[in-house]
């Protein structure tokens, strides 16, 4: 999710820079966009991986479904220059990345290794 977390920041970035007058910046922005539905689906298949193989948690999955749901959303909502729709539903999908980040950084934390034993 650090990966998802740290293209969705340079999405805005890119967005910012284009409503600043740099045109071309739209143009990157329409390839990261591409460029986190690539990730979104890799971090799909490890969550189903990790949960139905490797019989671990559930969430990693679900968060992942989530954010690729909310990324062809956003796909769309972009696409159709409806940006009262595209900008709020970035910074929720920026948070919500960040969020799962965290959580998957506290989820190996040697306490809750220790705690499990």
């Amino acid at each position: 999710m650090y990966t998802v977390t740290a293209a969705y920041f340079g999405q805005a970035v890119l967005a910012g820079q284009f409503l600043s007058g740099s045109y071309d910046a739209l143009r990157w922005h329409r390839y990261g966009a591409t460029f986190t539905d690539g990730i979104l689906f890799c971090a799909l298949v490890t969550g189903a991986l990790l949960r139905w193989h490797a019989k671990g948690r559930r969430w990693p999955f679900l968060a992942a479904l989530t954010l690729l749901l909310a990324n062809q959303a956003q796909n769309g909502a972009g696409a159709a220059r409806m940006v009262s729709l595209h900008i709020p539903l970035g910074v929720a999908m920026i948070v919500g990345a960040f969020v799962a980040a965290l959580q998957a950084r506290h989820a190996g934390a040697p306490a809750d290794r220790e705690a499990g034993a």
